[in-house]
């Protein structure tokens, strides 16, 4: 039983590294799937030479918006410290397309800790523009920084004009399940 084990081994070993060009037409086939959402098994399994192509994209202002979005979510499984940097400079972005920025909000709500992602997305929930993106802030906060973030959250939306308060239910239902 350990022969084809140490066999299997030695093959997946001795494979060709992918080229830079090789790993560059994965990562833009991969962004470029829309029928189904790409496992993030798949995206750690190009490897670290994936993470410049996925930082280049997500942080161009040529690309999609919803590439640019993709290649941020993918960034956060393959290297989250990196992803943190990019997200922090989108979600402050006011000229960057607002779903890129919410998907910055996002990644940033799978890579800090909770008291990071408070100090990070405080401001956001605050005073971001439009309020879409305050509410995508509220509820990565509730869903991510319950404990130390739901009070903050709760005071925002009661701050919020009514006819935006819609906007923030999941946001609202997250914190009061955790009550």
């Amino acid at each position: 039983m350990i022969a084809p084990i140490v066999l299997l081994s030695a093959v997946l070993l001795s494979a060709p590294a992918l080229s830079d060009a090789e790993v560059r037409t994965q990562v833009e086939e991969l962004l470029g799937t829309i029928d189904r959402a790409v496992p993030a098994a798949r995206w750690k399994e190009l490897g670290p030479a994936a993470v410049p192509v996925l930082a280049e994209i997500a942080a161009s202002e040529s690309q999609m918006p919803s590439t640019r979005s993709m290649a941020l979510g993918a960034l956060g499984v393959a290297d989250p410290a990196r992803a943190e940097t990019i997200a922090r400079a989108l979600v402050d972005a006011p000229d960057a397309p607002l779903t890129v920025r919410e998907t910055a909000v996002r990644t940033l709500g799978r890579v800090l800790s909770p008291v990071q992602l408070r100090a990070a997305l405080s401001p956001a929930l605050r005073a971001a523009r439009p309020v879409g993106l305050r509410s995508v802030a509220a509820e990565t906060l509730a869903r991510h920084a319950p404990e130390g973030a739901c009070a903050e959250v709760m005071d925002q939306i009661s701050l919020e004009p009514a006819a935006d308060h819609p906007r923030f239910e999941r946001a609202a239902a997250l914190c009061a399940s955790r009550r």
